[in-house]
């Protein structure tokens, strides 16, 4: 099942991100985003938060299927991913989860590691959980990750804790960072990349010009 979670950042713009949305079996919005959601033209399958950011028109209107969770111990995405692994889903996409303010983008590419850990990916296997913009993805990773993309793909690497890095399919060979920005501006040379580490890493892929 292709279950896409809607945060309410910049609402995504570009065919490769649109399309996620079309494709998608199970729509869940987090709280805000469901405006957006059906201003385009699409129809949430449940919206969750506090409920204070959704048009009343709309709060009538999905009243069926909108989940109230208060606590603001979480933030509005999180509580959407663990409202989704509670119904049973296993593969997310993350859209609108970065745009308008720094701050909160940061912080949710930071949650994608936590989410990594509820939903771990088999070795070889496709990941289950990634965060997807107008101008590329996020994927976050424990100990490897094994990726399909066009040679010359620009492909970058952030470390949140990983060791003993290395890759097959990259230019330019890995090492162990120790800041951000070490690990950025790679390229693949393969069809196939994939990143072997001890730990948890997050890989960009970014979009052509």
């Amino acid at each position: 099942m292709n279950t896409v979670i809607l945060a309410a950042g910049l609402f995504p713009t570009t065919e490769h991100a649109l399309r996620h949305l079309r494709n998608a079996d199970f729509i869940a919005c987090c709280d805000g985003a469901a405006n957006a959601c059906v201003a385009a033209g699409f129809t949430p399958d449940v919206i969750v938060g506090d409920g204070d950011s959704i048009d009343e028109e709309l709060r009538c209107r999905f009243v069926d299927r909108i989940v109230r969770i208060p606590e603001q111990e979480t933030n509005d995405l999180t509580k959407t991913v663990n409202h989704c692994l509670r119904l049973g889903h296993k593969n997310l996409t993350l859209l609108g989860a970065t745009g308008r303010r720094e701050d909160h983008a940061l912080a949710n590419i930071a949650l994608l590691m936590d989410y990594a850990r509820l939903l771990p990916t088999p070795l070889g296997a496709p990941p289950r959980v990634r965060m997807v913009s107008d101008f590329g993805t996020f994927y976050p990773a424990v100990d490897q990750i094994t990726l399909a993309l066009e040679v010359g793909t620009e492909v970058s690497i952030f470390s949140f804790g990983a060791t003993h890095f290395s890759a097959r399919g990259l230019q330019y060979p890995l090492y162990d960072f120790t800041r951000l920005w070490q690990g950025t501006l790679n390229v693949a040379t393969r069809p196939e990349v994939r990143i072997d580490a001890r730990g948890p890493f997050c890989v960009y892929v970014a979009l052509p010009d």
